[in-house]
């Protein structure tokens, strides 16, 4: 049972948050409904929503600080100065937010806990402080080495300023409570760093299993997106951004022109114009571009589809991704076809939940997609070796129970006290 008022359980700093889509709002967003089913009262801090398009969306104001109450989170979104891409707009992005955030935690009432995503030292460094000063288990959510991550992709080479942003990376990393890791290299580089192992939780992506299962198509949803029932569907579902090298699908499509696909890509991001652009260029009459949808809407989609899409670019820095775009489809039962040579092409290769092909080579996976569409029975097999694998270990609700109670054990302090789920939920 949920309660919009009485003292705040959590309060989670991210400059990711839900309208937004992408795969740290989705897990952000899926994290805070968890704990609000436990019965707690979580305040988020965040920026206006921007991403991925990196312009603040319609209909809001551009106001330092906004506060809502939503479900039984207390929201107060900050202004940011909105960018994507990569060089010095996007350091005054992440440099706005860590500014900016200061003014949502003065005006937050306090918790137990404060939970930190580090995509960025900007907003991490801040609330970390924040909590220390105001003696809260601080507990700190690593998806990316951000500092590793701007060297290895070239952003800024090693010296004296990466030689202090790691250092300053050290301090906060000994100074959180819990420090969280979403991949096993996340996971291993915290080791290296020198992250004591009995401060580490774990909390990969999951899917809500309640909203992607398998089950028949929507003839609405094939209306809606003009799919023809006779064809099958390859489905994308996500950010278009350079991480996910993309132009390995439009190559694929241009060598299944005699086949009965449609390759239908939902989202947006950085790189959607250049790959509308390709597709143009290339003349595909098999592929439609279509804007981000409700993952309401995606779960539809995933039903109607005959697999779906993940797409990691090449390179070592990219090897510690596990695309979230693989469990939903997973969930729903569907195959995977996933382009990549990281943890989670290697996850989908182990579980027999899909075909794994390398990254940015076009043949092999129009050639995987070939094999699906004319084989129901490997279909079936994969689909349903997916679903299986997601009930068990990657449903978003034992995840969350299993992350809570590793940070309970750790910091010596329960969220929500004797209120939480194991406890009997508050109202």
């Amino acid at each position: 049972m949920t309660r919009r008022r009485g003292p705040v359980d959590v309060t989670l700093v991210t400059q990711y948050y839900p309208p937004e889509r992408g795969a740290a709002q989705v897990r952000l967003g899926s994290i805070v409904a968890e704990l609000v089913r436990r019965g707690l009262l979580v305040e988020v801090v965040t920026a206006l929503p921007n991403y991925p398009t990196g312009r603040i969306f319609d209909g809001w104001s551009r106001s330092p600080l906004q506060v809502s109450d939503e479900r039984a989170e207390r929201l107060r979104r900050v202004w940011v100065y909105a960018a994507m891409g990569s060089g010095i707009r996007r350091m005054v992005n992440y440099a706005s937010f860590g500014l900016m955030s200061v003014l949502g935690l003065a005006t937050c009432a306090g918790s137990p806990w404060l939970v930190v995503e580090y995509p960025t030292l900007f907003g991490a460094v801040p609330a970390v402080v924040a909590g220390r000063i105001r003696r809260q288990v601080v507990v700190v959510l690593v998806a990316d080495l951000w500092v590793d991550s701007i060297v290895q992709i070239g952003t800024l080479r090693d010296g004296p300023v990466i030689d202090l942003l790691r250092r300053v990376e050290r301090w906060m990393l000994r100074r959180a409570d819990v420090v969280t890791a979403v991949t096993d290299g996340v996971r291993s580089a915290l080791l290296e760093k020198g992250v004591d192992e009995r401060r580490l939780a774990w909390l990969p992506n999951g899917a809500d299993t309640d909203l992607f299962h398998p089950g028949a198509p929507s003839p609405e949803v094939q209306r809606r997106f003009d799919l023809d029932p006779d064809e099958h569907l390859a489905l994308y579902a996500g950010t278009h951004g350079y991480v996910h090298g993309m132009e390995v699908v439009l190559e694929a499509a241009a060598l299944l022109g005699d086949e009965p696909v449609r390759f239908l890509l939902v989202g947006d991001g950085s790189e959607k114009p250049a790959l509308q652009a390709r597709a143009r260029a290339l003349g595909l009459d098999n592929v439609t571009f279509v804007e981000p949808v409700d993952p309401e809407v995606v779960a539809d989609l995933l039903r109607c589809s005959t697999l779906a899409l993940a797409t990691v670019r090449e390179g070592d820095v990219y090897r510690t991704i596990r695309s979230a775009k693989a469990v939903p489809a997973m969930a729903s039962g569907r195959p995977v076809v996933y382009s990549g040579d990281d943890e989670g092409s290697k996850l989908v290769e182990q579980i027999g939940a899909g075909i794994v092909t390398p990254p940015g080579d076009a043949a092999a996976l129009a050639d995987a997609v070939r094999t699906l569409i004319h084989d129901p029975a490997l279909r079936g097999r994969q689909g349903a070796a997916g679903r299986d694998w997601v009930v068990r270990h990657a449903s978003w609700r034992r995840l969350v129970d299993d992350w809570i109670t590793r940070v309970d054990d750790i910091s010596g302090k329960a969220v929500g006290g004797a209120h939480s789920e194991r406890g009997g939920a508050r109202c």
